[in-house]
């Protein structure tokens, strides 16, 4: 049957009433054709009965349950609040128990926010976030308000950001900047500038720059950079980055090129140390207010770095693993905004369209190999 049943036939049946749809579930005996079936019903007229959905949410496969639950949700329609309430007990399903709350959320009926209160109580933070959504349509409501303000203390990170935007990040007072947000400062353009980090961005003014590239020292490997300790090491990197944060602007970037170090050993009585400085540099941008974004992990080519096992080539011993560090990370964050990732781009539609049309790359992609 699912190779014969097209969507368009099931359009039909649809049109024809739900008679036609739930005698065609009823008799199917594999739950991929009932997934065709009700994956392709598309957009539910006004007067669409359905009731022979409500068997489907009892089904044993997820799927099958969770897309009764969406088609149900589509109608709107107060008669399925029972079974919907039921089934949020027992359902141990993620997805499907989150459709659930989508479904009694888009009733927007007043009735239903003390079904919504309850769920906010959900040990699962999705589900959380999902009654949170069905709850906020109800704008300016003080009673909702009440029950959701608390929920900046939550556990879980996500809940606390989204309570944070709706409610309380307008009131964070921030460093104002004199500039346009895709403007710059022309004596920062074009400069070389040598001399001390912390005491040259002091004279960087705050939300200045888009962008920040860097490869900071690599601790004690290197001669030209020697710190008293690691942990000192980390800690004076996290005052450059507190600096790099205050004269970036909102929603803009950093990249942070590191990688693990090996300082050699003392003698042959003693190991060499091997620090993973991405990995624990990372927590220090975090908690000064870098979002995480992505990792770009770059090989370097054979010519630059010495074999990866030659360690094992030399000496023949499968114990003895001590790789020869072969790539470096870029690290890329963001400084932290409410604000959504593609607000740079539709900050830049308020600009010209020159300035606009300059920030893209259609074509003339080179890509470089080893």
């Amino acid at each position: 049957m699912s190779e014969m049943l097209t969507k368009e036939q099931i359009t039909e049946l649809k049109n024809k009433g739900n008679e036609h749809l739930g005698y065609l579930i009823d008799k199917q005996k594999d739950s991929k054709n009932i997934v065709l079936i009700l994956k392709n019903l598309g957009h539910l007229p006004e007067n669409f009965n359905g009731e022979f959905l409500l068997p489907l949410l009892k089904h044993e496969h997820p799927q099958v349950r969770l897309l009764a639950v969406k088609n149900i949700g589509k109608l709107r329609n107060e008669s399925f609040l029972t079974a919907l309430s039921q089934m949020l007990d027992k359902e141990a399903n993620t997805s499907v128990k989150r459709e659930v709350v989508s479904a009694i959320g888009r009733t927007r009926n007043p009735k239903n926010k003390e079904i919504l209160y309850k769920i906010l109580q959900d040990k699962d933070p999705k589900i959380v976030c999902q009654a949170i959504r069905a709850l906020l349509v109800f704008e300016n409501d003080k009673e909702v308000e009440e029950q959701l303000k608390p929920l900046v203390n939550h556990p879980n990170e996500m809940v606390r950001t989204v309570i944070y935007k709706e409610f309380f990040a307008d009131q964070e007072s921030k460093t104002p900047s004199s500039l346009p947000h895709a403007e710059t400062y022309d004596f920062l353009k074009n400069v070389v500038v040598n001399g001390d980090v912390l005491e040259v961005l002091k004279y960087v003014p705050n939300e200045s720059v888009h962008l920040t590239f860097t490869s900071p020292p690599y601790y004690n490997a290197r001669d030209y950079s020697i710190y008293p300790s690691y942990q000192a090491y980390l800690e004076f990197l996290e005052e450059v980055f507190k600096e790099t944060h205050r004269i970036t602007k909102e929603g803009r970037f950093l990249i942070v090129n590191t990688s693990p170090i090996i300082i050699p050993r003392v003698s042959r009585s003693y190991s060499s140390k091997r620090y993973p400085i991405p990995f624990d540099l990372h927590p220090y941008l975090v908690k000064n207010g870098w979002e995480f974004i992505d990792d770009i992990i770059w090989q370097k080519p054979d010519y630059s770095v010495k074999n990866r096992i030659g360690g094992f080539i030399q000496h023949r011993k499968p114990l003895m693993y001590k790789p020869n560090v072969v790539t470096e990370y870029l690290m890329v964050y963001r400084k932290e905004t409410t604000k959504l990732i593609d607000w740079n781009i539709k900050k830049l539609r308020q600009r010209n369209n020159r300035t606009k049309q300059s920030t893209r790359r259609l074509r003339n992609y080179q890509y470089l190999e080893n």
